[in-house]
C-alpha cells in the first residue's frame, strides 16, 4: 500500500511540517472534522473513474471516551461482512486535528486541504485500486472553483 504523505510521530521533520496557509478549520472537534472530511470525500469520489462502476464506500465512525474520533471506509455492507470487498486503514483523529494511521505510523493533518485531498485519494485507491490521482484531483479542484464562481455570481 503506497501512501502519499508520511510523518513519523517521534521525529519532528521540517519536510513534513504542515503549512498553516492551507488549514481549513480551527477549533473544530475530531467528530466534526470527520464529518467534514466525509463531505469532501464524497465530492472527491465523484471525480474518480470508480464512480461509474463501484458503489460509494461507506464510512464507519466511532467516538472514543476521550472524544477523539475513529473512521474507516468499506466497500460493502458493514452488517454483512461477507459482502465487504475492501476497506481502508483505520484513522484516529485527535483534538489537534491530526489523523493517526497506526498501520503505517502516519500522522496527517485533517485541517489541511492538501492532506485531506491525499487522504481521500489514498482511501479510494486502497479500496478499489489504482486510478489517475492527478487527473481526479484536478477535476476536484476545478469543481470547487466552478462552485465558488457560481456562489460569487449569486
Amino acid at each position: 500500500m503506497k501512501n502519499l504523505f508520511f510523518k513519523n510521530s517521534k521525529v519532528a521533520s521540517h519536510n513534513y511540517a504542515t503549512d498553516n496557509k492551507w488549514n481549513l478549520f480551527k477549533g473544530v472537534s475530531p467528530e466534526d472534522l470527520v464529518k467534514n472530511f466525509n463531505n469532501i470525500f464524497l465530492l472527491y469520489w465523484e471525480c474518480t473513474p470508480h464512480k461509474y462502476n463501484q458503489n460509494v464506500p461507506i464510512i464507519l465512525v466511532s467516538i472514543n471516551d476521550d472524544k477523539t474520533a475513529n473512521f474507516s471506509y468499506v466497500d460493502g455492507d458493514p452488517n454483512n461482512l461477507e459482502s465487504v470487498k475492501g476497506c481502508s486503514c483505520w484513522y484516529t483523529v485527535d483534538h489537534d486535528g491530526f489523523a493517526h494511521v497506526r498501520e503505517f505510523n502516519e500522522i496527517l493533518d485533517m485541517k489541511n486541504v492538501v492532506h485531506v485531498n491525499a487522504i481521500a485519494a489514498t482511501i479510494i485507491r486502497d479500496i478499489f485500486g489504482d486510478f489517475d490521482i492527478p487527473e481526479a484531483s484536478q477535476k476536484f479542484i476545478n469543481n470547487l472553483l466552478e462552485e465558488s464562481k457560481k456562489r460569487k455570481e449569486n
